[in-house]
């Protein structure tokens, strides 16, 4: 991995845990009650684990099958379709949205969740109409073959 993806990895993931704790700080200073149930904090935390076992695993595939990385200033120069990506197209995105929901029931704070979903969104409309379109183009007709037997969401296994 050159220091530049590096270094652009690091600013996401310093934008995402930044948004988290803003919701914390926000959900403290709005006074919006906080949910508490060891149950729920239990089920996060496997849920966080979860999350980020599937993101280091798809690292692993984005280097070792893409010959690249996740980061788009040195993107995979073959297309990822093994392990976790046979059952869903973006699997690191759904890890980032479990580690985030995770978040919201460890904490409690009901802006996580808030923020679960306004993060989701956005990279929905992200992929539908930047990330996709880019693939398309990069990779063509294998692509799309991809698109067809793989669905963007939810995986096939719980089809």
């Amino acid at each position: 991995m050159k220091i530049k993806s590096l270094f652009y990895a690091l600013f996401f993931g310093l934008i995402i845990v930044t948004f988290f704790l803003f919701s914390i700080m926000l959900n403290n200073y709005l006074a919006l009650p906080i949910l508490s149930n060891p149950f729920l904090v239990f089920l996060g935390l496997i849920q966080f684990l979860i999350g980020l076992s599937v993101h280091l695993a798809s690292i692993y595939f984005f280097k070792r099958i893409g010959k690249g990385t996740p980061v788009p200033i040195e993107p995979p120069k073959k297309l990822v379709y093994a392990g976790l990506f046979k059952y869903v197209r973006n699997p690191m995105y759904l890890a980032i949205f479990a580690d985030i929901l995770g978040g919201f029931f460890i904490f409690g704070h009901l802006l996580l969740f808030v923020y679960a979903i306004v993060f989701f969104t956005f990279i929905h409309l992200f992929v539908v109409f930047v990330e996709e379109p880019k693939l398309k183009e990069r990779f063509g007709k294998e692509y799309e073959e991809y698109t067809k037997s793989v669905p963007r969401w939810i995986p096939k296994i719980a089809l």
